[in-house]
């Protein structure tokens, strides 16, 4: 089940990182409709999250280095949607800060950072 996760993760985060690089305008205009949205943008914003990181936590707890990575990811995935769902007005003021076309880029590189870092995890076992 570890491997499977780690495939997921290996995949969704190339591509989205991939599309964050690529189309970081559009990432821009999405995340400010979610934000003009309110506490709706909140609840879409962290359903991603609480989704995606239920998965991974779910079918990867492994703690030991280095496929712990993928399951620190998965928490914090859920732990994001969590604040989303439980404290959107909390959400709400982070996502004020707005968000940028260097700032998407940036996390596109993370997003294919761990993308790679999860592909290698299955090339090890």
């Amino acid at each position: 089940m570890e491997q499977a996760v780690e495939w997921y993760v290996a995949i969704t985060s190339l591509i989205i990182g991939a599309s964050h690089i690529i189309r970081a305008d559009d990432w821009v205009e999405v995340y400010n409709r979610l934000r003009c949205s309110g506490r709706p943008g909140a609840f879409a914003n962290g359903g991603f999250h609480l989704a995606t990181g239920a998965a991974i936590v779910a079918g990867h707890r492994v703690w030991t280095w280095p496929a712990v990575v993928v399951t620190i990811l998965g928490l914090l995935l859920l732990l994001k949607g969590s604040i989303c769902f439980l404290l959107p007005n909390k959400a709400l003021r982070s996502m004020e800060r707005g968000a940028t076309r260097t700032g998407f880029i940036a996390a596109g590189v993370v997003a294919i950072a761990i993308g790679v870092w999860a592909l290698v995890l299955t090339c090890l076992y």
